[in-house]
């Protein structure tokens, strides 16, 4: 379960990049950003596809998902102190055995029935096009970050101006707020990436080579990078013919995703501030095998070992099961120098409800994920100076441990919980599971668990870390 919310609602997979890329110029990429395989390598995971599939995939309908409970003292006993024994699979085969009891429990996995795709949708592959040439330099300029978008307006308008090109980049505008064109985008990143596959078929759209994998589709907030979901702040839109994504979007998610070595203000960090969420008489969900705050405290005591096993120094929000406030927790990571912050939680929801999703502040002109998340971000937050290096922190660690279990990808999302918004380091808040979930507690209840996901999360921030060298080298 999440933490509060704050009195102000207000070498390639991961510099603020101007658009509200706010002044970061876009430069050929380092030698090392051009590395195949550089988001598994670095970020863990994603597609196991060397190229884009042939077919599109069919439209599905969003699964309702049950909205977490809110933050409350429980005064109930958990049903059950042992878990029954739990048999856990990693993506590489390795089978794990957690508990002392009876039979194993079944890895938790999305499984879908796909339907055939439309015969009579026509595809649009605009790959043979000058622009999308491997050996194209890349688009010089920079763009401001416009006053529209900390001003727009919710509702929605039909007024549309295609802009003049910036730089190279093609911008329409659209009720108020500005969007690139994907083709853009694709040419933008093509000298890092050499993207093969340009595709459009009814809403879907592809973008993609051996090295990466985008697609989304059109009326929709969900985008995939090599198989790791991302909530994007607006829907994707079609004008005249195009796949526009929002300029928001593209700078505070896409841009350093795609390019970490570019973020700006990215600083050297050699310690971790690890916060187990919840403690002392905030007991946060009542989980089938026991509270949230007690897996937490279990959570943050194998991340810390596992962190410092791989050299990094931790402190921990709490040690014991204490109540710490949320603005306390935040102090604790603003006055610790040369650190990044990590909270773990564990989520609420009905019996059915599953999966690990990862938490980075809603960038500020956007709206959080979901509605007690936080409401409209209008005049941004202290941890909104954090944004980019934030999104590649969250895409290292879910996609880190997404990768090496069979879990529902729930996604990156946005949300203004208190121990983000103030936050002066880059942080993320972790929900690593369901309580109210039989199977899944059982894994969160199990040692074993803890220790295999502490063991991708360290491995998740060696990794980021890796990823912003030069840019922590250029200051």
């Amino acid at each position: 379960m999440t933490s509060g919310l704050s009195s102000h609602l207000p070498k390639a997979l991961v510099a603020t990049f101007a658009l509200a890329l706010a002044s970061a110029s876009c430069g050929v990429a380092h030698a090392e950003d051009a590395k195949p395989g550089f988001f598994k390598k670095l970020f863990g995971g994603g597609s196991k596809t060397e190229t884009p599939p042939p077919a599109p995939e069919p439209e599905k309908k969003p699964a309702t998902k049950p909205k977490p409970e809110p933050e409350k003292t429980a005064t109930k006993k958990p049903a059950s102190s042992k878990p029954p024994r739990v048999i856990i699979t990693t993506t590489g085969g390795k089978k794990v055995e957690i508990g002392k009891k009876s039979a194993p429990a079944k890895t938790v996995a999305k499984t879908e029935t796909p339907k055939p795709a439309p015969k009579e949708e026509p595809i649009k592959d605009v790959t043979k096009s000058s622009a999308s040439k491997d050996n194209e330099a890349p688009m010089k300029g920079e763009f401001k970050e416009d006053d529209d978008d900390k001003t727009v307006s919710t509702e929605k308008s039909k007024a549309v101006e295609v802009l003049p090109a910036n730089g190279g980049w093609e911008i329409v505008k659209i009720g108020g707020r500005d969007y690139v064109t994907a083709e853009s985008i694709r040419n933008f990143y093509n000298p890092v990436y050499g993207f093969t596959t340009f595709r459009i078929q009814g809403t879907h759209f592809w973008l993609g080579s051996s090295k990466l994998i985008l697609k989304a589709q059109i009326g929709s907030q969900e985008m995939l990078i090599n198989n790791i979901k991302f909530i994007l702040s607006f829907p994707v839109v079609e004008y005249n013919g195009k796949v526009l994504f929002s300029r928001l979007d593209l700078c505070k998610l896409i841009d350093p995703v795609l390019y970490p070595s570019h973020i700006q203000n990215a600083e050297f960090f050699d310690t971790v501030v690890v916060d187990a969420g919840h403690g002392g008489h905030d007991a946060g969900a009542r989980g089938i095998y026991g509270y949230e705050k007690d897996f937490a405290l279990k959570m943050a005591m194998s991340v810390r070992a596992a962190l410092m096993q791989r050299g990094f120094k931790v402190i921990l929000t709490r040690a014991t099961d204490t109540f710490i406030t949320l603005g306390g927790r935040v102090a604790i990571a603003n006055q610790t120098p040369k650190s990044i912050f990590l909270s773990f939680h564990f989520n609420s929801g009905g019996a059915a409800a599953t999966g690990i999703e990862t938490w980075a502040l809603t960038p500020q002109s956007a709206a959080a994920t979901i509605s007690r998340g936080g409401g409209y971000n209008v005049n941004g937050v202290t941890g909104n100076k954090q944004d980019s290096a934030n999104i590649a922190l969250a895409t290292a660690v879910h996609a880190s441990v997404i990768s090496r279990f069979k879990f529902v990808d729930r996604g990156i999302k946005r949300a203004q919980w208190s121990v983000l918004t103030g936050c002066k380091r880059p942080g993320i808040l972790f929900e690593g599971g369901f309580v109210t979930n039989g199977a899944e507690c059982q894994l969160v209840a199990s040692e074993t668990y803890r220790q295999q996901v502490s063991a991708a999360i360290g491995d998740a921030v060696l990794n980021y870390r890796k990823a912003l060298e030069s840019a922590m080298a250029k200051r």
